[in-house]
């Protein structure tokens, strides 16, 4: 298998926080990334789909040329700033939505210049958090090196959820859907180590790969090693049987068949503290954007800079994101 990577630290970054245009109850309304491009290679990845700036058929610019985003600190300083009159059920922020800031070459790179933007982020959210701005940070990954912060983490615990990404409890089913992640044992420590600092863990089996039976033991043994929360969904746009023949090779150059029209499959059954409606369901009116015509369960928020405009009263289930368990904050709909 033949793979190389180029790294790019880029100061040409128009923002740090990238306000989502639909979200609904499960979603988020601010996604940060601090970088673009992931050599994890994970067969699945749908980000290459879907990343701005990535061609369509260019896969292996995806895999295999990570950009840096050097400015993002200093632009969510001023975002921040600006974002702080928001309801605070709308300060949420998920990082690393589209590409895993911890990888390896990535953390090398940064050293060589005395950097390490997540860090600085990190220690952005919390200077603000302290003046009273409050955020919570969904934090996503699949990589051990998330414990290079596990210091401010833990100052922070009060405000992060740190989501560990997990495709099967199987770690040879592992081997053959994702090409560089590290064990799926190894997984199981960082999620140990995060929990016996007091973290707030989600397991995200997203997407899983396998039965029922396979994703209870991949909650149970997360559980026992610590982790608090649970959220699944299946495989879209392509087919598992596909894709555990694929080499690194076809998929870097786009010789994989898309499904088109498949949804995406929950097992709300399993899922814990992760979005579902508290039992019995009640709502609550709340602040939110303004729905967009034509899509009558998604939201518009495009247009963050006129928020008094685009916010409306809307009825919300309540919903359980474990929230009450970190941080006594009101968090309006969300628990």
């Amino acid at each position: 298998m033949k793979k190389t990577t180029k790294i790019t630290l880029s100061n040409i970054v128009s923002r740090a926080l990238n306000a989502q245009k639909q979200f609904d109850q499960f979603g988020f309304p601010f996604t940060l990334n601090p970088t673009v491009g992931c050599s994890f290679a994970c067969k699945f990845c749908y980000s290459p789909i879907f990343v701005a700036k990535i061609p369509s058929g260019k896969r292996k610019q995806f895999f295999e040329n990570i950009r840096v985003k050097m400015e993002i600190p200093s632009l969510l300083d001023k975002e921040l700033t600006k974002l702080a009159h928001l309801p605070q059920h709308l300060k949420r922020v998920q990082i690393n939505e589209t590409s895993d800031y911890y990888l390896p070459i990535v953390v090398k790179a940064l050293e060589k210049q005395n950097r390490d933007i997540m860090r600085e982020i990190l220690e952005i959210f919390q200077k603000h958090d302290a003046a009273g701005n409050h955020w919570m940070l969904h934090i996503l990954t699949k990589s051990n090196l998330i414990l290079n912060h596990l210091d401010i983490l833990t100052e922070m615990k009060h405000m992060v959820q740190i989501e560990i990404s997990f495709t099967t409890p199987d770690d040879n089913l592992r081997k053959q859907l994702e090409f560089f992640t590290i064990p799926t044992g190894e997984r199981l420590k960082v999620v140990s180590a995060l929990s016996k600092s007091g973290l707030f863990v989600r397991i995200m089996a997203m997407p899983f790969c396998g039965n029922e039976s396979d994703m209870q033991l991949l909650k149970d043994t997360a559980f026992n090693s610590g982790a608090q929360a649970f959220k699944n969904k299946a495989l879209n746009y392509y087919d598992w049987e596909q894709l555990q023949a694929l080499s690194y090779d076809d998929l870097v150059n786009d010789k994989i068949e898309r499904v088109s029209g498949r949804p995406d499959s929950k097992d709300l059954t399993l899922m814990i503290k992760s979005g579902e409606t508290i039992n019995p369901e009640q709502t609550i009116k709340v602040l939110m954007p303004l729905q967009k015509q034509g899509k009558a369960k998604l939201m518009d928020w495009s247009a963050v800079s006129k928020t008094d405009e685009r916010l409306v009263i809307s009825d919300r289930a309540i919903i359980d994101c474990g929230y009450s368990s970190i941080s006594s904050i009101n968090w309006g709909y969300i628990q």
